[in-house]
C-alpha cells in the first residue's frame, strides 16, 4: 500500500514537472511568434518601419511640420497619426511618414488672387493662419486667392499670393 502511495506521489510530481516545462515552452514559443509577427509587419516598409496603412500615402516631413499641424491638416487625431506611423516622440525634417489621402477638392473656377496681390515665398514654420494674421486677412481669403484648401501642405520655399504689405 505504501509503495502504491509513493508511486502515485511520484507520478503526480512528474506530471506537474512536465506541465511546467510545457507551459514554459509554450510561453516562449508564443512570445517568439508575436515578436516575429511584428518584425514582419515592420519589415513591410523599411523606410518607416511600419506596415503601410490602406489609403494613406508616403510623405517626407518638411521644416516646420509638427505632428499636431499635420494631424489638423489631415483631420485626424494626433495619436492616430503617431500610432499609424509607429512614432513614439516627435518628427523631424526628412522623416518619412504616412498621411491619409484626401479626396481632391475641385477649387471654385473663380479662385485666384485679386489684381493687387503679390507672391510671397514661404519660410520655415509659416502657416496659413499665421500669414492671414500677418496680412490682416482671413484664412479663407488666402485659400481662395491661392486656389488651395485647409488640407494643402505648405512647404518652405513655396510661394503664395497675399496682399501687399504696407
Amino acid at each position: 500500500m505504501q509503495l502504491l502511495k509513493n508511486l502515485m506521489v511520484g507520478l503526480n510530481i512528474s506530471i506537474l514537472a512536465i506541465a511546467v516545462l510545457l507551459g514554459t515552452w509554450l510561453t516562449v514559443f508564443a512570445e517568439a511568434e508575436v515578436s516575429s509577427f511584428f518584425d514582419r509587419q515592420k519589415a513591410l516598409d523599411p523606410l518607416i518601419g511600419c506596415a503601410p496603412p490602406e489609403g494613406w500615402s508616403v510623405y517626407r516631413v518638411h521644416n516646420g511640420d509638427t505632428l499636431t499641424n499635420l494631424a489638423d491638416q489631415f483631420r485626424i487625431e494626433r495619436t492616430t497619426l503617431m500610432s499609424t506611423n509607429c512614432i513614439e516622440s516627435d518628427i523631424t525634417p526628412g522623416d518619412i511618414i504616412y498621411l491619409p489621402v484626401l479626396e481632391a477638392t475641385d477649387p471654385s473656377p473663380s479662385c485666384g488672387p485679386p489684381p493687387t496681390w503679390v507672391l510671397y515665398p514661404l519660410e520655415d514654420g509659416d502657416s496659413l493662419s499665421m500669414l492671414a494674421e500677418r496680412f490682416g486677412v482671413d484664412e479663407s481669403s488666402l485659400w481662395h486667392a491661392n486656389c488651395i484648401d485647409i488640407h494643402t501642405v505648405l512647404p518652405s520655399g513655396m510661394s503664395i499670393y497675399g496682399p501687399p504689405v504696407k
